[in-house]
């Protein structure tokens, strides 16, 4: 069967969440980075500080902290169960 991963990233403070498709997991490294890409585009200062993470039925949340702001990683993994044809 094949899956995606979605990672959606929820920023306090910017409008819009946002979402990443991957046929890949990504790593506790790359979360990383890609939060602190959306610091640098989004001018942000700040720490970033991980502070939690949970897990449930394939979902994993991880929570943030840049300089007192609540930023939520949410990973899903997807599966594509039927396919129509066309």
């Amino acid at each position: 069967m094949e899956t995606v991963t979605i990672v959606t990233f929820k920023v306090k403070g910017l409008p819009e969440p946002i979402k990443i498709a991957s046929q890949y997991e990504p790593s506790i490294n790359q979360i990383g980075k890609m939060i602190s890409d959306i610091v640098k585009a989004n001018n942000m200062s700040g720490d970033i500080q991980f502070k939690k993470f949970l897990q449930e039925n394939g979902q994993k949340m991880f929570i943030y902290e840049i300089g007192g702001t609540k930023c939520v990683v949410l990973v899903e993994k997807l599966e594509k169960v039927i396919e129509f044809e066309n």
